[in-house]
C-alpha cells in the first residue's frame, strides 16, 4: 500500500489531527505521526542509520513497538526532513502475506495514486524476479530525477520465512537476493526498511548470504524510558485541549507492567478511558471540546490494563453474538481459535486467514461472520485487522491487531481452558485419531474402545474438515474410523443384552431344579421339557449369532450339567414312592 500519492510538495507538512488522540491496540498509521511521542531519539537513529546504508531490519520482541515506529515516526521524518532540502521521498509499505513479490509490486504501483493499473504492476512484480539486478532495475524505473528517494517498508517480515514453508522458498530466495544486492550495490535513491521479531533472527541464516546481511544491518529496538513513557501518554492529549494527571500516568505504567505489551496496553487503556470520560459530542471538532481532563479517579479497574482490555473484549463478543449469531453458537470462539496459533517456543502469536477460509472454519452465515468481524474491526475496537469500515472481499485476509488480545483477553489465554489452549488439545486429539485411523485402514479390527468411542462421537460434531485441515486432514478417514467404532460399540452392547437375555432364561431353569430339590418330583417330565426347550433356543441363537457361539455354548453345557443333576438328585426318590 502507497503511504503517499504524487502531490505538491507542501503536503509532507500538512497537519490533520486523528479523530482521537490514542489509536488504541492497533500500530500508529503514517497518518497518525501528529500524535505519536516518545520515540523520538529512537527514530532519529534509524533515519541515520537507513539513509548510511539503504537497507536497515529493526527487530524486537512482539509488541515492543516496530511498525508504529517505522510508520508514525520514521517515513513521516524522511519525507517532512529532506522535504525542506528539496529532496522528495516516496514511502510505501507491503507486508509479505501468501505473495510477497506480488504484495511489494502493489505498493510500488500504488505510489502514484491508488487506481495502478494491472500492467504497471506485472511488470514492477517481472523486475523483482531479476534478484540480485533488481534494485538497479527498479531505482531506474522509480527514481528518475536527481534528489528522488524511494522507501519501502516491509513490515512483519517474519511472515516471508511461514510463507516459504507453505509454498516453497522460492519467493522468498528471490527477495533476499534482493536485499542483499541492495546493501552490497545499492543505487541512489532505494531504501529498504525491515521490521521483524527477533525470534526470527535465526531463520534468516537459511537463506545463502543473508544472515551477513542482517547482522551488518540490524537495529534492536530498546526499551523506552520512563521519560519517554511520559510523554507517549501525556503529550497527545495537550493537542486535544487535555491533560492526563500525573498520577494516572504514573498508574498506568505501574499497571502495564514494563512486559512486551506494555505499549499496547496503555493506548488502548487510554482510548478507552477518553472515549468513556472525554470524547467530543457527535459533529464536533476534537480541536473545538472544552478542556478535560482524565486522572486516577477515572480509572477503576482491580485487574490492571490487562483486565480492562479483557473486560473491553468481553463487551464486544457480547454484542456481536447478540446482534449476529444465536446465543448457543460457538463461531466467535471458532473465530478466534483459527486466528491464533502457538510457535514452537510455545507463545501466542497471530495466524491471518482470508473470510473465506475463517467462513468454513466456523461454519456462520457469511451475513453473520462479517457482521461479527466488522463489530470486532469498528473504529475505537480495532481487534481485528483491516480497519474500519469497508466491505471485505472474501479473498481478504483477516487479523489479530496485536498479540497483546491474545495474551490478555481470559477468553482467550486461560491456562486452564482457553481458547488458544482447547485448539492446542482439539489439535493433538486429531492427530491420535489419523494415527488410529492408519491402524484401522491396515486392520479393520483396530477400532476406538467403546468407552472413548461415545466421547469421540460428541466431540466430533464441533469441527469440520475446513478445521481439521489445520492439523493433518483427513477427515474422511477419522470419520470412517469413528462410524466403525460406534458400529463395533453397538454389536458389542446387543451381544451383552443377549448373554443377558439367555442368562436369565438358565436362571429360570435352575429355579425350577431348585423347586424340584424340594419335592416336586412328579414333574420331572415337565422339567427336562423346560431344559430341552431351553437348550433349542441356545441353538436357534448360535445360528443367528455366530460371533456368540462360545458364550451360549457354555450355557448350554452348564444346562446339561444341571439336568443331568437334577434327573440323578429325582431318582431316588421316584423309587421310593412306585409300590412294594
Amino acid at each position: 500500500m502507497s503511504d503517499n500519492a504524487a502531490g505538491p510538495q507542501d503536503d509532507v507538512f500538512r497537519i490533520e489531527l486523528p479523530p482521537r488522540p490514542y489509536p488504541g491496540l492497533r500500530p500508529f498509521e503514517k497518518i497518525e505521526w501528529p500524535i505519536f511521542f516518545g520515540r523520538e531519539r529512537m527514530a532519529d537513529a534509524i533515519v541515520k542509520a537507513l539513509i548510511d546504508k539503504h537497507l536497515l531490519v529493526v527487530h524486537g520482541d512482539s509488541g515492543c513497538g516496530k511498525s508504529s515506529l517505522i510508520r508514525a515516526a520514521v517515513l513521516p521524518r524522511l519525507e517532512q526532513e529532506n522535504a525542506r532540502a528539496g529532496l522528495r521521498w516516496r514511502t510505501c509499505t507491503a507486508l509479505p502475506r501468501e505473495t510477497p513479490l506480488l504484495n511489494i509490486a502493489e505498493a510500488l504501483a500504488a505510489l502514484d495514486g491508488p487506481d495502478s493499473d494491472d500492467e504497471q504492476i506485472i511488470t514492477l512484480r517481472r523486475l523483482l524476479n531479476f534478484g540480485q539486478n533488481a534494485p538497479a532495475q527498479l531505482a531506474s524505473l522509480l527514481c528518475t530525477h536527481p534528489g528522488e528517494n524511494l522507501c519501502i517498508l516491509i513490515d512483519q517480515f517474519e511472515e516471508l520465512f511461514s510463507q516459504a514453508r507453505r509454498h516453497g522458498p522460492a519467493e522468498a530466495q528471490l527477495l533476499t537476493q534482493f536485499l542483499i544486492a541492495l546493501h552490497e550495490r545499492p543505487p541512489p535513491g532505494l531504501y529498504v526498511v525491515l521490521t521483524m521479531r527477533s525470534e526470527f533472527l535465526g531463520a534468516c541464516a537459511h537463506y545463502s548470504g543473508f544472515a551477513e546481511v542482517v547482522n551488518a544491518t540490524q537495529y534492536l529496538l530498546p526499551r523506552m524510558d520512563h521519560s519517554d513513557l511520559l510523554r507517549a501518554i501525556c503529550e497527545p492529549a495537550r493537542l486535544y485541549d487535555g491533560n492526563i494527571g500525573a498520577d494516572l500516568a504514573e498508574r498506568l505504567i505501574l499497571d502495564a507492567g514494563g512486559g512486551q505489551d506494555q505499549l499496547p496496553l496503555i493506548q488502548h487503556g487510554l482510548m478507552l478511558l477518553y472515549n468513556l470520560n472525554a470524547v467530543p459530542p457527535a459533529g464536533q471538532l476534537p480541536t473545538e471540546s472544552q478542556p478535560w481532563h482524565l486522572g486516577l479517579e477515572h480509572y477503576h479497574h482491580e485487574n490492571r490494563l490487562a483486565g480492562l482490555l479483557s473486560a473491553h473484549a468481553d463487551e464486544v463478543l457480547i454484542k456481536a453474538q447478540m446482534t449476529y449469531l444465536p446465543l448457543d453458537s460457538h463461531a466467535i470462539e471458532d473465530l478466534f481459535r483459527a486466528l491464533t496459533d502457538m510457535n514452537a517456543e510455545g507463545q501466542a502469536i497471530r495466524r491471518p486467514r482470508t473470510l473465506k477460509q475463517l467462513l468454513a472454519v466456523t461454519g456462520a452465515t457469511e451475513g453473520a461472520l462479517r457482521g461479527v468481524v466488522d463489530t470486532f474491526r469498528a473504529d475505537g475496537v480495532s481487534f481485528l485487522t483491516p480497519h474500519g469500515d469497508a466491505a471485505l472481499a472474501m479473498d481478504e485476509l483477516i487479523d489479530i491487531s496485536h498479540e497483546a488480545l491474545i495474551r490478555c483477553w481470559h477468553k482467550i489465554a486461560d491456562r486452564a481452558d482457553g481458547w488458544l489452549l482447547r485448539e492446542f488439545r482439539d489439535g493433538l486429539v486429531w492427530r491420535s485419531l489419523l494415527v488410529e485411523a492408519e491402524g484401522f485402514e491396515r486392520d479393520s479390527s483396530n477400532v476406538i474402545p467403546p468407552l472413548i468411542t461415545g466421547e469421540r462421537q460428541h466431540w466430533m460434531p464441533r469441527h469440520n474438515e475446513a478445521w481439521a485441515a489445520r492439523h493433518g486432514g483427513g477427515w474422511e478417514r477419522v470419520t470412517a474410523l469413528v462410524d466403525a467404532s460406534a458400529q463395533s460399540r453397538d454389536r458389542a452392547i446387543r451381544r451383552q443384552r443377549l448373554l443377558i437375555t439367555f442368562a436369565a432364561c438358565a436362571m429360570t431353569v435352575l429355579s425350577l431344579s431348585a423347586a424340584a430339590w424340594y419335592g416336586i418330583y412328579s414333574k420331572n417330565n415337565a422339567l427336562n421339557m423346560a431344559y430341552d426347550a431351553a437348550k433349542e433356543q441356545l441353538d436357534i441363537a448360535v445360528k443367528q449369532y455366530p460371533t456368540l457361539e462360545k458364550p451360549l455354548n457354555d450355557v448350554k453345557a452348564e444346562l446339561q450339567i444341571q439336568q443331568r443333576s437334577q434327573m440323578i438328585l429325582n431318582a431316588p426318590a421316584d423309587r421310593k414312592a412306585s409300590p412294594q
